[in-house]
């Protein structure tokens, strides 16, 4: 009976544009995360957001009960809410982005938390990656069929945007961070999983709440306790901090707005590991510039090489060579050049997609 509601809950978690094999260590770790109850629930739940009266008609479920057990289930981040009018809707979480963040989330480290992050280790570095790197073998392209669109993309730091030629509101971090008007700043989990596992973070001098959360996400990370409510002026100067300690800013891969801005490091990130692991960009889109190399200008520091948090740079003969097929474009290289020999160059034009559909479905 177990297997099977576990089993029935990672197809409803992959109704959501993100999807997992459902091998045993993804449904470990789902019985890890859920109870038996709450993952017959989440399995049942319908798409969208629902208050608690239209949820207990549409699953047949007592009411009080019913309410109760949404509630528990929004504190621990497996279901989302939003308000309404002063109505709270429920929708189902999606499990990455979203469930898999949350767990962690409030930077706690107990002996719970560390069987969490175990988990999700042992997901995504064991037999999960050897599957992955199967299916790759087999065809280069067979996590597009899991992840249609990457969930995420990089924003290239404005430090290192060129200025010669036009730059398009979407692709600037501060025109993301200033068209919103909810704000709230969390730990990163991806850190805090790495400090529970013993592989904590390389990179100094990072704010202590590092992830930003937008309009409904944000009111949802404070109201639970997952994060702080922070201004617009504090969201952009921790966005600035981080550029300046060497984090790549990834943000929501959609244009109908923006939920969160990641500000992500190379050794501990969800988005930047796989990356490198699977040689893949199915999590993760680079973003519209590359960076491009005044061969006379290098003085073979290396400096650049060991900001790069992706290693898309190395040294031949003496000058820093860039692998293009490896550089995600977010510009951190450039901002520790002594003699300015990086320079940012656009690459492509790409638009986030909109995508009303999933966003509804996922209660946004």
């Amino acid at each position: 009976m177990e297997e099977t509601v576990f089993y029935k809950l990672g197809m409803r978690l992959n109704e959501y544009p993100v999807k997992l094999p459902l091998v045993e260590p993804f449904l470990r770790v789902l019985r890890e995360i859920y109870t038996e109850e709450e993952a017959q629930l989440g399995s049942e739940y319908p798409m969208g957001s629902h208050d608690l009266p239209e949820a207990a008609k549409l699953l047949n479920r007592d009411q009080k009960k019913l309410g109760i057990m949404l509630e528990k289930m929004a504190d621990q981040g497996t279901m989302f809410t939003v308000k309404d009018k002063g109505v709270t809707r429920y929708s189902l979480t999606p499990f990455v982005p979203g469930v898999v963040e949350f767990q962690l989330m409030r930077a706690q480290d107990t002996p719970h938390d560390r069987r969490m992050a175990a988990s999700f280790e042992e997901l995504m570095e064991g037999e999960m990656a050897d599957l992955l790197r199967q299916l790759l073998a087999a065809d280069k392209d067979a996590l597009k069929n899991l992840i249609p669109v990457a969930p995420a993309r990089t924003i290239t730091i404005e430090k290192g945007l060129p200025s010669a030629s036009n730059v398009y509101p979407f692709e600037k971090a501060s025109e993301l961070i200033s068209k919103e008007t909810s704000f709230s700043a969390t730990h990163c989990y991806c850190r805090h999983h790495a400090h529970l596992v013993n592989r904590d973070c390389q990179v100094k001098g990072i704010p202590e709440y590092s992830c930003l959360m937008f309009g409904k996400i944000a009111d949802y990370v404070v109201e639970r306790g997952f994060g702080k409510r922070i201004t617009k002026e504090e969201s952009l100067a921790i966005a600035k901090a981080c550029a300046e300690a060497g984090l790549v800013h990834n943000v929501n891969n959609f244009i109908n707005g923006t939920v969160f801005m990641c500000n992500c490091c190379g050794c501990c990130c969800g988005f930047l590991r796989p990356l490198k692991q699977f040689k893949t960009d199915a999590m993760l889109a680079p973003s519209n510039f590359l960076v491009k190399v005044d061969a006379k200008e290098c003085t073979g520091c290396e400096t650049c090489v060991d900001r790069c948090p992706v290693d898309a740079l190395s040294m031949k003969d003496d000058v820093v060579a860039v692998d293009p097929a490896a550089c995600i474009g977010c510009g951190n290289c450039t901002s520790v050049c002594p003699t300015e020999c990086l320079t940012m160059v656009r690459r492509s034009e790409n638009k986030p997609p909109r995508v009303d559909n999933a966003l509804k479905a996922m209660g946004i």
